[in-house]
């Protein structure tokens, strides 16, 4: 029977599920208005953020691994909901529930057959590029509700700008209730931290405080905005739990959304098992990533049946759930069940919350998205990777988050593409005093000269794209060396050798035997020995452990064809 209960049971106590509770009842206070701003942020209704707040959780709790994970609503996969309804001809509701159940379907498919590898061709560069411009879409997006304008959306940075440019005169009142809200929410997250733990105020009660600073200003926004003409407002949830929901059975909607749900799925999957990853190696904690798709997977099946829309997981909330001691992914069920009564009764209340503050909370929190020290360290490790990250960004302001993360990924892989393309083959020596250790020649002072045996290492593994480019550069650095009889190729390096790899090699000794020059092969992995050896001319060449070795073998057997000659 146990084999049947989730992994995060084993060892769960009364203490635990106390640790469990606190830390959800902290999550909560952060969750209910970022579930509500980020439904507006999808073009939603913000009761939508509130049903993907309840039952998402607890489907991860029942799948699901970390103890850390918030699945719910999140920024960048409202962005990216927006944009895909904004293309659709269904009415909102059901083109996002359509989209939650495909990001589901594609989730729990790289789960089963375990295709998650797949998602890392969107490199680092490509995703920081794409999130940096989604952030600068995200805060756009907001800015029509934070200065009271009606304008329609736009999924391009000029297209916004177009728009705001076009609008009518801003509505003071909303304006400054908007700015008064963000710079709040902005000033408590520099500083609320650091004074309250000056006031002797020490976790996790300094935590409660910290993270409840978003709702009680939002609150006071509330009571500004009844003495403020004309401030619009949200809409008030229905009063009810969710709604099971039944989307339109045509096909023709499932496929046109379906592109826009793939890409979703992507982003969902790479940003959550980066943050599952992290949090759960700071407690030595192993993750399975196929599972964590498969738990995902179904929170946002399920989210697209109970009135939900896609979710995603929350870095700044999964932090929180750490910070707080959480011992399973109970913590955020518990956030979710706290919710179900402000459903329920909250309704009139919540209809008083400024749209324009919900606005000023989301532009606070995607702050984050853009990691400028990280993008930075980028630039400065390779400038053409930091071509990648302005790519994506680029492509993402001006074509839109779809195509500016295809942009990116695509971008990503030439850039690998050409690398490896042009892998490093230089001629090595013994460094001076060091005899077994052998640098390149063109990069280090080697003062040893290994003539008439030169050695070349070829820093790559090698493949049909670069076959051409090693031939090459080997045959140029041997016609350079006229005095050279013996050739050691250091194959350190070299972790794989396709069929184009071997033809290549055959090539090689048979252009060299030409030139009555020795060929052998230095510090082999066994499966690209394995791959060398299936020609008759690499098979009979000389293999060594070390460079040293071939080197010292290769000068004798030099020497002795010179003494018998």
């Amino acid at each position: 029977m146990t084999d049947y209960l989730p992994l995060w049971t084993k060892g769960y106590s009364a203490k635990s599920f106390g640790s469990d509770a606190l830390a959800g009842a902290i999550l909560a206070i952060l969750l209910i208005p970022q579930a509500m701003a980020y439904a507006l942020l999808a073009g939603l209704p913000p009761q939508m953020g509130l049903y993907t707040a309840i039952i998402p959780p607890l489907l991860y709790a029942l799948l699901g691994q970390s103890a850390f994970v918030s699945v719910g609503p999140v920024a960048l996969a409202s962005l990216l909901v927006a944009d895909a309804i904004g293309q659709s001809d269904l009415p909102p509701p059901e083109a996002a529930a359509i989209i939650a159940i495909e990001v589901g379907i594609v989730l729990l498919l790289l789960g089963i057959f375990r295709l998650g590898r797949l998602v890392n061709f969107v490199s680092e560069p490509a995703l920081l590029g794409f999130t940096a411009g989604a952030a600068i879409l995200i805060a756009v997006s907001q800015i029509p509700p934070f200065l009271g304008l009606d304008v329609p959306r736009s999924g391009t940075l000029p297209g916004a700008v177009q728009a705001l440019w076009s609008a009518g005169a801003i509505h003071l009142p909303t304006v400054l209730i908007g700015a008064a809200v963000l710079a709040s929410l902005l000033l408590a997250d520099r500083y609320c931290a650091a004074g309250l733990w000056r006031l002797g105020i020490r976790p996790p009660f300094r935590l409660a405080l910290v993270k409840s600073v978003p709702l009680l200003v939002i609150s006071v926004a509330a009571f500004a905005a009844l003495y403020a003409p004309d401030v619009a407002t949200v809409d008030a949830p229905e009063g009810q739990v969710f709604t099971l929901t039944l989307p339109p059975l045509d096909p023709a909607p499932w496929l046109s959304l379906l592109g826009s749900s793939a890409v979703i799925a992507v982003i969902v999957f790479v940003t959550g098992t980066a943050v599952a990853k992290s949090l759960s190696s700071r407690r030595r904690r192993p993750l399975d990533t196929d599972r964590e798709a498969l738990a995902v997977g179904a929170a946002n099946v399920a989210a697209g049946f109970t009135g939900g829309y896609a979710a995603g997981v929350s870095l700044s909330r999964s932090a929180l759930v750490f910070d707080t001691g959480a011992r399973s992914p109970l913590a955020t069920a518990v956030a979710g069940a706290i919710v179900v009564p402000v459903m329920l009764f909250g309704g009139p209340a919540l209809s008083m919350l400024p749209a324009t503050a919900l606005a000023a909370l989301v532009i606070s929190a995607v702050f984050g998205l853009v990691k400028v020290t990280e993008i930075k360290a980028v630039w400065q490790h390779r400038k053409v990777e930091g071509g990648v990250i302005a790519v994506a960004f680029l492509a993402t302001i001006l074509l839109g988050v779809q195509w500016g993360l295809v942009a990116g990924a695509a971008a990503g892989v030439l850039t690998f593409l050409w690398f490896s393309s042009l892998p490093r083959v230089t001629r090595v020596g013994a460094a001076d005093g060091e005899d077994d250790v052998f640098r390149s020649t063109d990069r280090d002072e080697v003062t040893e000269d290994t003539t008439p045996v030169i050695v070349i290492r070829i820093d790559r593994s090698i493949y049909f794209g670069n076959v051409g480019h090693c031939e090459t550069q080997i045959l140029d650095i041997l016609a350079q060396a006229k005095d050279a009889e013996c050739l050691v190729l250091d194959m350190r390096a070299v972790n794989e050798v396709d069929a184009s790899g071997v033809r290549m090699i055959n090539r090689l000794f048979n252009n060299l035997e030409e030139k009555d020059l020795k060929v052998g092969f230095a510090a082999l992995h066994e499966p690209v020995k394995d791959a060398i050896c299936s020609s008759a001319k690499a098979r009979m060449a000389p293999h060594f452990t070390t460079v040293k070795e071939g080197l010292e073998e290769m000068r004798a057997l030099c020497g002795a064809d010179q003494r018998s000659g």
